[in-house]
């Protein structure tokens, strides 16, 4: 669906929430592409209130995304009773859906500021643990946001190391370190297997890129809120990407800046001294990327070999240490 066509669909069936105007908005931005949708600015000419078009792909015979969608706007609307919307955190607005040429359009009010991750490059190191530390708190009041009486949880080990197996096995033989990686995810989630964990209901994609900063606000996006499952496994992944925001091409952040941002964010969820769940969850996910990159061919293998690599290594070895 183009620009125009958004457009158009929204003055032919949407009015403004602020002004009730009919037939007003035009076009801000151009489509930006996504993994599952676009999204696109808009404005209202009569009062300039700003909105947020998020548009799926079509349906096809692997997913139903217009159900999909549909499922975001309600878990918007539910977290707009639920979640505890202050000055600091927060959610976005949803203010309508629509549904037209076999594709979900969900429409929020615009939020004025940048993904976590673009956030980050623009601070000085104090301010960047703080934020670290702020989405840490967000995400903890997501998950108190959630059904309060959810049963223990187990990590889900053997599962977990089927579907790498089954998924991506050919790909991680290829070398013997990722394999050794492998072997050692697979040795201490054995060990693991029968511990329980405070069940959540997850976010489901949570890392710097889902989450806006305007320098005083933070707010969530792409919340699934499906799954029920260990906290750790929204945790994990947000740690990965945020080791693979501190290593960017250029920058000049060590180690220690990484390991003092992580210990920040996982002060601001509160999350306590045993590392191993959430090591072993990292490593998980991080070999679920390596694999998939390998499956796309030589040249995205050798991408990830240079950036995905060295995350796996280090997660390998973090992990043993703690085991």
């Amino acid at each position: 669906m183009t620009g125009l066509g958004v457009a158009g669909l929204l003055n032919a069936q949407f009015i403004c929430t602020s002004c009730r105007a009919s037939g007003s908005w035009i076009a801000v931005t151009r489509p930006l592409p996504r993994q599952n949708s676009s999204i696109q600015r808009l404005r209202c000419v009569r009062c300039q209130e700003q909105i947020v078009a998020k548009v799926s792909r079509r349906d096809d015979l692997r997913s139903d995304a217009r159900a999909e969608s549909r499922r975001e706007y309600e878990t918007l609307c539910t977290l707009q009773r639920v979640f505890p919307q202050d000055e600091h955190f927060g959610t976005l607005l949803s203010l309508g859906y629509l549904e037209s040429a076999g594709r979900g359009i969900m429409v929020t009010r615009h939020f004025c500021g940048d993904n976590l991750a673009q956030h980050l490059r623009s601070l000085g190191e104090p301010d960047a643990r703080e934020a670290c530390r702020a989405a840490g708190v967000w995400l903890r009041k997501l998950h108190q946001s959630g059904d309060p009486d959810v049963q223990m949880q187990m990590l889900g080990v053997a599962d977990k190391l089927d579907y790498l197996a089954v998924t991506y096995g050919a790909v991680l033989r290829r070398d013997r370190e990722t394999w050794t990686a492998y072997r050692c995810l697979e040795q201490t989630g054995l060990r693991m297997d029968a511990r329980e964990f405070a069940g959540v209901r997850q976010h489901g994609d949570f890392k710097p890129q889902n989450m806006l900063c305007d320098g005083t606000r933070y707010i969530g996006l792409d919340i699934h809120w499906q799954s029920i499952g260990p906290a750790v496994y929204d945790l994990a992944p947000f740690l990965n990407h945020l080791w693979l925001v501190c290593r960017t091409f250029g920058s000049l952040l060590t180690n220690r800046h990484y390991l003092q941002r992580e210990s920040m964010f996982l002060a601001g969820y509160g999350y306590g001294n045993d590392p191993q769940a959430v090591y072993w969850a990292q490593l998980y996910f991080a070999l679920c990327y390596l694999g998939a990159y390998r499956q796309k061919g030589r040249l995205a293998a050798n991408y990830a070999r240079w950036r995905i690599g060295p995350l796996v290594r280090e997660l390998a070895r973090r992990l043993e240490e703690v085991s």
